[in-house]
């Protein structure tokens, strides 16, 4: 698989995406970032805390969908708690992401890593997207009795998987050699 990510690596240094990175490099919230002290470690700081909300909020959700978490609120009322929280994380997530790129954007833009994950958390808006129309859809129509049918549990677990590949992307970042 090293071998994959050395590949796709090498392709992106011959794209436009490096002439861009050293763009990003020469522009205000670049400098910023990188003359601030606090910028690069408050920008991951608010991200850490984001995914965690974000991936909490999910698996939460997602253990009272599958029976898997008790309690006495119906899973409308669960889902109507936690699905505001997925999104604002969701919103952290990019604000903090794009003033972590502005401040290493050669580093990550020809990294196949970050693409990697950035690939991921497409793959987890769209999923979660299906999944909350899923869940809201479902649980308007069945009242407070509601059970999730099987392919609202099966995209809950997908989106769990992708909150996983996300995390690991982002932490595997750090140690690809570009």
């Amino acid at each position: 698989m090293g071998d994959f990510f050395f590949e796709w690596t090498e392709w992106l240094r011959n794209t436009f995406l490096l002439d861009w990175a050293f763009w990003m490099q020469e522009t205000g919230i670049s400098r910023v970032m990188v003359e601030n002290f606090w910028g690069v470690p408050l920008a991951q700081v608010m991200h850490i805390l984001s995914i965690a909300l974000g991936f909490g909020a999910t698996l939460m959700l997602t253990l009272r969908i599958n029976d898997l978490a008790g309690g006495t609120r119906t899973v409308p009322q669960v889902s109507a708690r936690y699905l505001p929280w997925i999104w604002w994380a969701l919103v952290f997530i990019a604000v903090s992401g794009v003033l972590m790129l502005f401040a290493e954007p050669v580093r990550n833009m020809i990294n196949a890593i970050f693409w990697f994950k950035m690939i991921s958390l497409a793959l987890l808006l769209a999923v979660t997207i299906i999944f909350q129309r899923g869940v809201r859809a479902q649980a308007h129509a069945g009242g407070p009795q509601w059970r999730a049918n099987a392919l609202v549990r099966t995209t809950s677990w997908v989106v769990v998987v992708l909150w996983c590949l996300v995390m690991v992307g982002g932490r595997w970042i750090a140690y690809a050699p570009v």
